[in-house]
């Protein structure tokens, strides 16, 4: 790091010390229809707590190939200047793959969550939303329940299932929160929700947690943003708490650690 970068970070540390961010993965799921819908209606349950909300998202995407934050970074460079408003609570940072460097060099992720600290001062949450095994690098070891958007067809449900498989074998995550979004209102637990925990703990000894069900297809927006509230709240308890003190490095350090168990596939018919 720079000799400015690092005055810099250090002057951080000091102004935020008291300040603790919280860190919340998203795995992305191209095959979920409502996906950003559920992201926009889990920020309004954070504004609604007056919380202030950084979106990281990375997940591929058609229209846009999102900023280089490694070279950013790299260069010095203010990420500010790419972060666009929502509304008064809420803005975006759309992130290139690059990000995923930060989770491949040992003491990274801290950089990354510096500079992103940084450049949204006001975020008490910064979301990431990334394919699993991006957030596996950057969440790895650590105490943290990933969030897992989940439709209740054929390939949603086989793609959410892959990223828990990811996220456990090659960040040890073992608790997933799930938000599993219906084609159609259904009464009670949905079967596809119950063949999604049942593989997980099966076939991957891990733990879904079901935390809301959602139908973005026919609900309104302030419909989604009532179901997910609970949600919100729920999540802040398992994020990952984040702040910059002068003592916190020896606990930003590592690696991701594969798991070796044996993982044996599922499929969803």
């Amino acid at each position: 790091m720079s000799e400015r970068a690092y005055d810099q970070a250090y002057g951080l540390r000091r102004l935020f010390a008291h300040h603790t961010v919280h860190l919340l993965p998203v795995a992305a799921n191209p095959f979920a229809r409502g996906a950003h819908m559920l992201l926009e209606g889990l920020c309004h349950g954070f504004a609604a707590q007056d919380l202030h909300t950084l979106v990281v998202d990375a997940a591929p995407s058609p229209y846009t190939t999102g900023v280089d934050v490694a070279e950013a970074v790299a260069r010095d460079l203010d990420l500010g200047q790419w972060i666009d408003p929502l509304d008064a609570h809420t803005c975006v940072l759309a992130a290139s793959p690059t990000l995923a460097w930060f989770g491949e060099a040992p003491g990274s992720a801290a950089l990354l969550f510096e500079a992103l600290r940084e450049a949204a001062p006001s975020a008490d949450v910064i979301v990431f939303h990334a394919d699993a095994a991006l957030l596996s690098g950057l969440f790895a070891g650590r105490r943290v329940r990933p969030l897992i958007f989940a439709g209740d067809d054929a390939p949603s449900l086989t793609e959410a299932y892959a990223a828990i498989k990811i996220l456990l074998q090659y960040a040890g995550l073992g608790e997933h929160a799930v938000v599993m979004d219906l084609a159609t209102p259904t009464l009670g637990m949905p079967a596809a929700a119950d063949r999604l925990a049942h593989c997980v703990q099966e076939f991957l000894g891990g733990t879904v947690h079901l935390e809301a069900i959602a139908c973005t297809a026919v609900q309104s927006e302030a419909d989604l943003a009532r179901a997910l509230h609970p949600l919100s709240t729920t999540l802040l308890h398992h994020a990952l708490p984040f702040s910059l003190q002068d003592d916190e490095d020896a606990g930003w350090t590592g690696a991701a650690r594969p798991v070796t168990a044996q993982v044996t596939p599922c499929a969803f018919n």
